[in-house]
This record gives C-alpha cells, sequence and structure tokens, in this order.
C-alpha cells in the first residue's frame, strides 16, 4: 500500500555482475528493495548474454506479485530496458543510475523507442569539466517516451553509491509518480468499458 512517503510497489535492482547486494546495499536500507543477483556479468557485446541476463532477470521477476520498480546502473540499464520491452507487464517504471549502453545504432534506437514504462534516468555531473555527462544516459531519456532526465551536481559515478540520498529521494518520487500514472490509466479503461 501506498504512503505519502513510499510508493506501493516492490523495488527490484538488478546488476550487471555478481554481487548486487552490496552494489545496492543503501538502496535495499532506503528504498527497501530487493536484489535480483546475477549469474554471470552482462556484456552488452554480446547478444547471448543480453538474452541470458534478461531471461534469469525474469524469472525472478515473475515470482513477484505485481509489476515492480526496476532500480539498474551501468551495463544492467540496458538489460533492465531490454527486460522491459521484453515483459512490459513486470516492469511498473525504470529507475537508472549512470546507464551505458552499446553504441548507438538503428536497433539500440529501435529499443529506446519501445520502452513503454515511466523512465527516470539519473547521471552524475562530477566538478571536474573533463568529465561530461554521459551521453548515454542523455540519449536514454531522450529517446524514451516518458524519459526523464536528471544530474545530480558535483557527484562521482555511481550516483547511487556516490549521492545515495539524493538518488533514492528520486527513484521515491518518481516511483510515486508513476504509479500514479498507472492508476489512472486503470480509471481511464474501466471508465471506458463502462
Amino acid at each position: 500500500m501506498r504512503t505519502p512517503d513510499h510508493p506501493r510497489d516492490r523495488f527490484v535492482c538488478l546488476h550487471d555482475g555478481p554481487s548486487g547486494a552490496e552494489w545496492f546495499a543503501e538502496q535495499i536500507l532506503a528504498l527497501g528493495a530487493s536484489v535480483v543477483e546475477a549469474q554471470h556479468t552482462l556484456d552488452l557485446a554480446d547478444a547471448e548474454s543480453v538474452d541470458a541476463w534478461v531471461d534469469h532477470a525474469v524469472n525472478a521477476l515473475e515470482r513477484v506479485d505485481g509489476a515492480v520498480h526496476v532500480v539498474a546502473t551501468g551495463a544492467a540499464a540496458y538489460g533492465a530496458l531490454t527486460l522491459q520491452v521484453r515483459r512490459p507487464d513486470l516492469v511498473r517504471s525504470l529507475l537508472l543510475g549512470d546507464p551505458t549502453g552499446p553504441a548507438d545504432s538503428p536497433d539500440h534506437r529501435a529499443l529506446l523507442a519501445a520502452v513503454t514504462a515511466p523512465t527516470l534516468v539519473i547521471a552524475s555531473a562530477p566538478d571536474d569539466l573533463d568529465n561530461a555527462i554521459s551521453a548515454d544516459a542523455q540519449q536514454i531519456a531522450g529517446l524514451v517516451d516518458n524519459g526523464v532526465f536528471v544530474v545530480i551536481d558535483g557527484c562521482a559515478v555511481p550516483a547511487h553509491r556516490e549521492r545515495g540520498s539524493s538518488f533514492d529521494e528520486w527513484a521515491l518520487s518518481f516511483a510515486g509518480i508513476a504509479e500514479g500514472l498507472a492508476d489512472l490509466h486503470t480509471a481511464q479503461q474501466e471508465e471506458a468499458h463502462v
């Protein structure tokens, strides 16, 4: 059940390799998140690796009651996008921190255009001007319908660890919005069938 400070749906963290519980320790505490531990390291250059990683995540999420807010960072963000396109019924929203992805291509753009879940992309912006904000993060937020882009200034990568409290506040707020949108959509569908 939703409360003013916490969405009703669960948060699930997906990591691109082993040790997900350590990687997302703060989100486990702050968001009440659970972690799907990867069986192998995700290799975005290998389609079989991406398929195996997504299949493993799908198997884990099918055991959860209802759609979830997926938290993923780095290469796992691309895996989470792929997961959402393949199984939109399992994903309420995507919360992507400092995402990386394969080189820009028509297939990559088609994947981003096919994402239907509200998507929050959080990018670190280090103080050092030589470190530009991730082009991957900007492209994902720009090409995903319902994509929102947030920058955490003065923050090293990864934002979810370097500025966990900011990351978590954005995640909580956005998850609440995503649930409100889902409730509105359901009400509109019910109204249309009356």
